[in-house]
């Protein structure tokens, strides 16, 4: 009993033990730095997503097609004080075919993903629900968000007549307040039950396109090279996603909506399912609500799942756990060579791991990616090995710094290449890095006994 407790008073008056203590404060220490990288990012990345909106915004925002409908209009009552009656009437059938192709556009080293987008819609109304009255005006109207966006209109086709003369506004606000419309006469509308129409476009977007499933059968196909996307609001009967893109089907009636066929313009109670959500660019929360009330719309995002500034993120987050990895095999290199390391030189290693994010996220900026990562890792791997063969005056441990650096960020690059296991892989390649680092130091308290 008395020998151990004279072991323990000697082992906690140890200098090593002093040090174990010191380089803990001087890892938490480093947050700071590490912190002030990490916020760095945020704000970098939060820049980007404001610069790649802004880019988006001005050449074409997210768009939503909510067309054809027949807007029509009653004479203005005698009475001023009464609001001139509209109803909005839905085809009985609506098949449109979306392709759209990919775009990039750049704003200094910033760069945002916007589309070019074909759509064809076919379908027929019925004549039946047409109001007979020679007074009414009835336009053929097309509902879109943003409509400076409108490249070309290669067919507007209403029966048999193709019509050119366009004008700006759909007439059926504000139930559906930005579109194009046209005026159509009489004889185009008796002429049959079943009046087809056919509508093609080119315009542009960015961030996503949906449509409204305004017939009462509904079969939409989009089409586009973009590898990343997310199906919301009514989901596809068919997809298929691979490297060469996307394709997806719909086949939904109109029991998947709150609104009937045949809507007065008057009535309030169906804005908030034709709102196109237009601000929701700008506030997450409205945002969420738009998706919400949206859902019964047919809707394809296009977004990027892992940005640069989102890959240096998650790799910040696992600094703090590899600069207390560097810092133990520094220890141990130490010890096992019988060279007095200073607490400077640990703060060196320390804020050279450090450096690493913040050169990369410099280099991620105007590089790829992987080329960013490889010329950051050698440009702390490679100085540090040498620092470390220099502190032990031993090749080997500079080589086993080496090795040690070079299989953290392989690690590391491993799991930021990753999406849904990348936190699983991450937590058990680091468990097995502590194990190794276990091995070595379980006989470590060699260094403390009385010495002979």
């Amino acid at each position: 009993m008395e020998e151990f407790e004279k072991k323990e008073k000697k082992f906690l008056k140890n200098p090593l033990l002093t040090k174990v203590f010191s380089l803990f404060v001087m890892i938490l220490l480093l947050q700071i730095p590490l912190y002030m990288v990490g916020d760095l990012i945020r704000e970098r990345g939060n820049l980007y997503e404001e610069t790649s909106m802004k880019i988006g915004s001005e050449w074409g925002k997210t768009q939503r097609i909510a067309a054809p409908f027949l807007t029509i209009v009653y004479p203005k009552p005698v009475n001023k004080e009464e609001e001139q009656k509209k109803i909005v009437i839905l085809p009985d059938v609506m098949e449109a075919k979306i392709t759209m192709n990919q775009e990039e556009r750049k704003r200094g080293i910033y760069r945002a993903v916007v589309y070019n987008a074909k759509a064809n819609i076919q379908g027929f109304f019925d004549a039946k629900k047409i109001p007979k009255d020679e007074n009414v005006k009835i336009y053929l109207s097309f509902g879109l968000t943003d409509t400076k966006a409108i490249l070309k209109v290669n067919q507007y086709q209403f029966g048999s007549k193709d019509f050119t003369d366009l004008e700006s506004g759909t007439r059926a606000e504000p139930l559906i307040n930005k579109g194009i419309s046209t005026l159509l006469s009489k004889e185009y509308i008796i002429e049959k039950e079943k009046i087809p129409f056919i509508i093609d476009m080119d315009f542009r977007g960015s961030g996503e396109v949906s449509i409204l499933p305004f017939g009462e059968k509904n079969i939409v196909e989009i089409t586009s090279p973009w590898t990343s996307p997310g199906f919301t609001g009514i989901l596809p009967s068919v997809k298929e996603i691979s490297k060469d893109g996307f394709h997806g089907k719909w086949e939904a009636t109109h029991l998947v909506r709150n609104y009937p066929q045949v809507i007065s313009v008057e009535n309030d109670s169906y804005l908030d399912s034709f709102s196109d959500g237009e601000d929701s660019d700008y506030s997450e929360m409205d945002r969420w609500k738009y998706q919400e009330k949206d859902s019964s719309a047919i809707r394809v995002e296009l977004f990027s799942p892992i940005t640069n500034y989102t890959q240096v993120s998650r790799a910040c987050k696992y600094g703090i756990l590899f600069i207390m990895l560097s810092i133990i095999v520094v220890y141990i290199f130490e010890v096992a060579s019988r060279q007095f390391t200073h607490f400077i030189q640990y703060g060196v290693v320390g804020i050279s791991l450090v450096m690493f994010y913040l050169l990369l996220l410099s280099l991620s900026e105007h590089f790829h990616f992987g080329i960013s990562y490889a010329i950051s890792s050698l440009a702390i791997i490679i100085p540090n090995s040498l620092y470390m063969m220099s502190l032990t005056r031993n090749k080997k441990f500079g080589l086993g710094m080496f090795a040690f650096l070079v299989g953290i960020y392989a690690i590391l690059f491993s799991i930021l290449r990753m999406e849904q296991y990348a936190l699983l892989t991450g937590t058990v390649l680091i468990l097995a890095v502590l194990y190794v680092i276990m091995f070595l130091t379980r006989r470590l308290d060699l260094y403390f006994e009385d010495e002979k």
